[in-house]
């Protein structure tokens, strides 16, 4: 807390911003492809968002006050790991037109699986093994697995648009992901490391949100219509 300083902890909006820019196209392709889901796909998007604005938030908060609200630090990964399970069941679903009625919570039950197994890990790690933040690497892991499969499952669709530039801009993100974790499990203890992270986070957020905004505008394009629910 000491290292953060006013300009990082503004900085540190940024990426939120362009995630939240990013997540509302994907909102918009999958509400646009299967309306039935577009509910689930706002509440992922906004778990997402969440995340990233609390920790955000956190940041501000110890730097004008000096004060550590821990309980929003650690809302970061609590948030954005089930917000992206939740996010990649659902672009499973719509991209490789799966029939949702009557079986839509069998689909959207395997993220809810991975969400309660994450839980059932972290109490374990926290209060039966008494491991210090024992919560923190299954709901990092889950957000790492969550990120990767939207991801995957993104470039996909951006291959069968052949839409190149998409499937480069995912592949910057997704290095960006990487890139991330060897920092998030060290801790960014220095003012460098800080803005570093920041950085990055915000040029990963910044393909993000072009590339799903190329996808929205080439579905528009090839006049991809919604499934009728039910077929």
């Amino acid at each position: 807390m000491d290292q953060f300083t006013l300009p990082l902890a503004l900085f540190n909006f940024l990426p939120v911003l362009l995630t939240a820019v990013g997540l509302g196209f994907l909102v918009h392709l999958l509400g646009h492809l299967r309306s039935d889901l577009r509910g689930w796909a706002m509440v992922g998007a906004a778990l997402v968002v969440a995340g990233g604005l609390s920790k955000a938030i956190w940041k501000l908060l110890a730097t004008l006050t000096g004060q550590d609200v821990v309980w929003l630090s650690n809302a970061l990964f609590l948030l954005i790991g089930p917000g992206f399970i939740l996010l990649a069941a659902i672009a499973w679903a719509v991209f490789r037109r799966v029939d949702m009625p009557p079986r839509k919570y069998v689909v959207l039950g395997w993220g809810l699986v991975g969400i309660a197994l994450a839980c059932m890990v972290a109490g374990v790690r926290t209060w039966g093994l008494e491991i210090t933040r024992g919560w923190f690497l299954p709901f990092m892991l889950l957000t790492t697995l969550g990120n990767l499969g939207l991801m995957a499952l993104l470039i996909r669709r951006g291959w069968q648009a052949r839409q190149w530039g998409v499937i480069g801009l995912l592949l910057v993100n997704v290095l960006v992901v990487f890139a991330l974790q060897p920092i998030a499990m060290a801790g960014a203890d220095t003012l460098a490391m800080q803005w570093l992270e920041q950085v990055i986070t915000a040029l990963g957020s910044l393909c993000l949100a072009v590339a799903l905004w190329l996808l929205v505008r080439a579905a528009g394009d090839s006049g991809d219509e919604p499934k009728p629910i039910g077929t």
